[in-house]
């Protein structure tokens, strides 16, 4: 295959995964703007901007994400245990 055509598809690739990361993100937006609309604002600002974090502020939300995601992965692991032993 030509190596154009490669770089072409690579960046048409890369634009429908933005395109589908930006639509998931809106979603969100639009979910979460029901059950808290305060936050939403917060997150989008008063003029649409995004949210700025310092650097401390990052790792500190990005360690408790990570902390929320591997309780979340061991209590499914519990849960599987459980169904296989009924």
């Amino acid at each position: 295959m030509d190596p154009l055509i490669k770089i072409w598809m690579f960046e048409n690739w890369m634009a429908d995964l933005n395109e589908t990361s930006e639509l998931a993100k809106n979603h969100a937006y639009l979910v979460g703007s029901f059950t808290n609309p305060e936050a939403v604002k917060k997150i989008l600002g008063e003029d649409g901007s995004s949210n700025k974090l310092s650097e401390e502020e990052f790792e500190a939300s990005t360690k408790l994400i990570l902390e929320d995601a591997n309780k979340q992965a061991s209590q499914s692991i519990k849960k599987k245990k459980r169904k296989l032993k009924k």
